[in-house]
This record gives C-alpha cells, structure tokens and sequence, in this order.
C-alpha cells in the first residue's frame, strides 16, 4: 500500500521535474515534421517562451509524457489533466496558455487522449 501511495505520489513530481528541465535546457535538433511545425506555431501565436522549434516541439511531447505518465488513460482522467495544466502554469504559463498548448500536444502528438481535450 505505501509502495502504491509513493508511486502515485513520485511519478507526477518526477514527470515535473522532467517538463521543467525540457523548458529550461532545450531539445537537441531534430527534423520537423508537419505536426512540429503546426505545435511550433501555436506555441509562438500563444507567446509561450521557448528558445526556439526544437524547445516547443520537446514541450509538446513533454505534455504526452505526463499525460502517459499520470495515468490519463486510466478510469479517472481528471485529475491527471488538472495536475498537466497545474504543472505547467507552475512553470510560468499563463493557465489559457497552458490549456490550449495541452489541446494543441494532444491533437498533434497524443491523440489517444483525444476525449479528455474536450472536458
């Protein structure tokens, strides 16, 4: 039970943890593909701060990897999105920001968690 308690408790800090280090350090290079290109530009029309494409594109998977990592496809997905949009205003963004990059990540990157954007 502790075990299970830990687990539950260290996965979203270590998955934080993770989104933090990607926006503050940046992605290596990368080729771009349309779906970069697409989450490059909503990311730039959101005023998001990122040193560039590769950064905004890392963000993007970023989302997925906590979205995944939280447990959003388990039988209560609430609190997995509300802990991904807490994490990211934690890290500077505005909340619309960090909801509408979050639809963005999941329409380009992530779209088995398509039915948790609309909520």
């Amino acid at each position: 039970m502790l075990s299970r308690l830990t687990t539950r408790i260290a996965a979203p800090a270590l998955a934080a943890a993770s989104l933090c280090g990607s926006l503050m350090f940046g992605a290596g290079a990368a080729v771009a593909t349309p779906q970069d290109d697409q989450f490059t530009k909503v990311v730039t029309a959101l005023g998001i701060p990122v040193s560039g494409p590769e950064q905004a594109v890392k963000l993007g998977n970023d989302i997925c990897v906590l979205l995944t990592r939280g447990g959003a496809a388990g039988p209560n997905p609430v609190p997995v999105v509300r802990g991904v949009v807490s994490t990211l205003t934690n890290q500077g963004l505005e909340k619309g920001q960090a909801v509408t990059a979050m639809r963005a990540a999941v329409t380009l990157y992530c779209p088995q968690y398509g039915r948790l954007i609309g909520r």
